[in-house]
């Protein structure tokens, strides 16, 4: 790193999340945003005039050799996350891997591995986990707030078209890493292995789009224990897009966006008979940028050399995409022909 703990940064991907990173490093005053490169040359050369970048490096080869940086932030389609994410691992550079971490548990197990072999940090930004409401979660299930946990409900979707002004083509494009599961429902999946463990089977449905991703997906998750984690996306329907964790005492509610929320509701059980006793609601407001935190928490695992974050660990991040991989395997295995019956 830089003089005074500075930690250099380098974007890999220029698009809407990239612009809320570079927002937010603004507010970090341990990071300088030092250079950029996107998929094309003139998408890079607008970013880095926005944001008054620097060095605009005309591909990402010149990106992962640019002595000047310290860290990637890999932004790009979540098809392209193994292989960018290879790419900066092997020269050096520390890696954080926007969600999802990548398109399948083969190339996730890949990465974890490269980033052992070359002593490089590497963590999945699954920002959610970092923010307050979240940290209030855990602590709240981890001192017994509503028992034992025992279901987690979560769903995550709203229409995305396939057409027309707010079309977002990547989404349609399987070789991209499209599809509602991977945009959307990686936030049901990674909260229920949050708190009810890494070890899961699944029984999943869905309907597929024209060009092979999934546009809807609803999946049971069964865990250790006889605990289950009931999730759905879609691109197609506007879902509830909050969260329910139930206890054998109580139930905390995440309002919608349940990803992002800024306060979360925690419900008692009436020991004196059936239904609830008054909730209580609590203020976890998100402060500046949302993707500070988990900037924030990068930057103290490069300070501190530690090669992996306690929050968001790789063996979570690999926990996740074998889920995800059974999910989508269910989905999109096709279906069996009705069998011809005489008359």
């Amino acid at each position: 790193m830089a003089g005074n703990n500075t930690v250099r940064w380098g974007l890999a991907g220029t698009g809407a999340i990239a612009r809320e990173f570079a927002q937010t490093l603004a507010e970090v005053p341990s990071a300088f945003l030092a250079a950029a490169a996107s998929r094309t040359v003139a998408a890079s050369g607008k970013f880095c005039s926005e944001f008054g970048i620097p060095t605009q490096h005309l591909s990402f080869q010149d990106l992962a050799h640019d002595p000047a940086i310290d860290a990637v932030y890999v932004s790009t389609p979540a098809g392209l996350h193994h292989e960018h994410a290879s790419l900066f691992l092997e020269a050096g550079k520390h890696v954080l891997v926007e969600k999802p971490f990548t398109a399948t548990h083969a190339e996730a197990l890949d990465l974890a591995r490269t980033a052992k072999r070359s002593g490089t940090v590497l963590m999945e930004a699954m920002w959610s986990r970092f923010l307050p409401a979240y940290v209030e979660l855990k602590r709240l299930v981890d001192d017994g707030a509503i028992g034992e946990v025992r279901k987690v409900e979560a769903s995550f979707g709203f229409p995305i078209p396939e057409a027309g002004p707010r079309v977002r083509p990547q989404l349609y494009d399987p070789a991209l890493g499209g599809g509602s599961l991977l945009e959307m429902g990686v936030y049901p999946v990674q909260l229920s292995h949050w708190l009810l463990g890494n070890e899961t089977t699944v029984a999943a449905f869905g309907r597929s789009s024209t060009s092979g991703v999934d546009l809807d997906t609803t999946a049971l998750l069964s865990f250790r224990g006889g605990t289950t984690g009931y999730i759905s996306s879609s691109m197609s329907t506007v879902l509830p897009n909050n969260a329910r964790i139930l206890g054998t005492e109580g139930i905390i509610e995440l309002p919608a966006p349940h990803h992002c929320p800024n306060e979360l509701t925690v419900s008692r059980y009436n020991p004196s008979g059936p239904g609830l006793q008054q909730s209580h609601i609590i203020q976890a407001p998100i402060v500046g940028g949302g993707l500070r935190y988990e900037i924030l928490e990068f930057h103290a695992l490069l300070e501190s050399g530690s090669p992996q974050s306690s929050v968001m660990p790789l063996g979570d991040s690999l926990a996740i995409m074998r889920t995800l991989d059974l999910i989508r395997h269910q989905v999109h295995k096709p279906s069996q022909e009705e069998p011809h019956r005489e008359s």
